[in-house]
């Protein structure tokens, strides 16, 4: 898949969420806009984290993986964990306002 098939498909993907996320945000009580806001802040790292792990598993697949590239899907992982943590948490004390 080249560079421009898979920008597409994160726009794609990117858009469909946010709009999903927009209209529930429209749906409920005004706290849902801190959680559309604390998605949106969440959902790259850990969808940067899935594309390493799933750039890691095709190389596993096809004989071509490398330790450095565990490595750094360990390490966006363990980024991506902390930061969705983090941002969840600040959204959760904000939501007990």
């Amino acid at each position: 898949m080249n560079m421009f098939r898979q920008l597409r498909w994160l726009a794609l993907t990117t858009s469909a969420t946010a709009s999903n996320a927009v209209s529930a945000a429209q749906t409920g009580s005004g706290s849902s806009d801190q959680m559309l806001w604390a998605f949106l802040l969440a959902a790259p790292p850990a969808a940067y984290a899935g594309n390493k792990w799933w750039r890691w598993g095709i190389g596993f697949r096809f004989g071509a993986a490398s330790g450095s590239d565990f490595l750094s899907a360990l390490k966006w992982s363990l980024i991506a964990a902390v930061w969705v943590a983090v941002v969840m948490g600040l959204a959760w004390l904000m939501h007990q306002k």
